[in-house]
């Protein structure tokens, strides 16, 4: 053999090796993780992925019971707990287990992972903290009521509710406590906070059931201001610049100043409000109770178009950067919808399922759990 065609032949396996490794790495680029419920601190999703439809489901993982919290997903795993108290970590690419913890109740609270912890909450009123890398117990904090709602992370400090009715600041590092506010004098399962904190401004924003969406210190956790709403809350709050978006079962969406409460606009729509809206690019989406998803100007509350998805909408769309947002319907429907038209441009139905969970997209792939106990990963083949 020459040295030409020596030359020639390492030269075609090095662009071999390329191309096989494109795959695993078009499924790692765009967003490295999707750390938290709704991506970040403030909850205003800034996907950098350009995944586009037709999708198919690439792996499944059965959790064995119910899912309503959403996927994290961070270092090359998927992190999500289900009905059964069982929290997983599973692989990335191929959906394989790699380790999980037991709770001693039911898991909604989605996951916040941190300098290689995990972070969630159980109706066994635990926050746990564990090793992400294998699941060890790091440390937990006990409060005296249900966690529902998602820790929020941020410099240092996981911010979450309880429904003991108070709102905790607990050191990420070790567990020790900073600080903790009342939301009310007496706990109540009628009254409860299922909501996850919204961070920014020095500020943490959070809703309870009870009407009412609040600001407090993120150092002391006194309450800077209330806003009263006209029913239930159950969604979190979405922090953009200086305004706050909030969406609940009075049937309106409501945008705030930030720093003082007070309104700036609301719409109302035809049915409750149960998810977080999603923005992007000067636009603020809904969905409802009756399968209406809405987008309306984020500055002036101006409807732009409507969508009647004719499913249930408990979960918060997912949106890439080239404006194609990902709805998930309780009647098991996932939805590609152009955000600029409001036209549906792909749809698949997984049969006798749903959606509670909302979506996370981390690169080319589509990570979200099913009420029939899965943890699926859609992407293109």
């Amino acid at each position: 053999m020459n040295i030409q065609t020596a030359d020639f032949l390492k030269n075609s396996l090095k662009v071999l090796s390329l191309a096989l490794l494109m795959p695993l790495h078009s499924a790692m680029a765009g967003d490295a993780s999707w750390s938290m419920f709704l991506q970040n601190p403030q909850h205003n999703v800034q996907s950098t992925s350009s995944l586009a439809p037709p999708l198919e489901p690439l792996w499944e993982f059965d959790a064995g019971d119910l899912i309503y919290a959403s996927p994290a997903v961070a270092s090359g795993k998927v992190f999500i707990g289900a009905l059964s108290g069982v929290f997983y970590a599973v692989d990335q690419q191929t959906g394989e287990p790699v380790w999980n913890f037991e709770s001693t109740d039911e898991i909604t609270s989605s996951a916040a992972i941190s300098d290689g912890k995990v972070y969630f909450g159980s109706k066994d009123g635990t926050l746990y903290c564990l090793n992400a890398a294998n699941g060890e117990l790091i440390w937990e904090y006990k409060t005296q009521g249900k966690i529902v709602g998602s820790p929020a992370v941020t410099e240092g400090v996981v911010y979450f509710g309880s429904n003991d009715m108070s709102i905790y600041a607990i050191n990420a590092e070790d567990g020790g406590f900073i600080w903790s506010t009342p939301l009310a004098k007496k706990p109540s399962s009628s009254r409860g906070i299922y909501a996850s904190p919204a961070v920014g401004h020095g500020l943490v924003y959070i809703t309870r059931k009870a009407f009412s969406v609040y600001a407090l210190d993120a150092k002391d956790g006194h309450i800077v201001w209330e806003f009263k709403t006209h029913s239930a809350n159950y969604a979190s709050p979405v922090l953009s610049g200086n305004t706050l978006y909030i969406g609940g079962y009075d049937r309106n969406l409501y945008a705030l100043d930030a720093k003082t409460g007070k309104a700036q606009w609301q719409v109302t729509v035809d049915e409750w409000i149960y998810a977080s809206p999603t923005l992007f690019q000067g636009r603020v989406m809904v969905g409802t109770k009756d399968g209406l998803l809405t987008s309306f100007d984020s500055a002036t509350g101006k409807q732009r178009w409507s969508q009647d998805l004719r499913a249930p909408i408990s979960s918060t769309p997912a949106v890439t950067q080239n404006g194609i947002a990902f709805v998930a319907s309780e009647y098991g429907e996932l939805t590609a919808i152009d955000v600029k038209s409001g036209q549906p441009i792909w749809q698949e139905t997984l049969p006798d399922d749903g959606f509670h969970s909302s979506p996370a997209i981390v690169g080319d792939r589509l990570y979200i759990g099913t009420m029939n106990g899965y943890l699926m990963a859609w992407g293109q083949r």
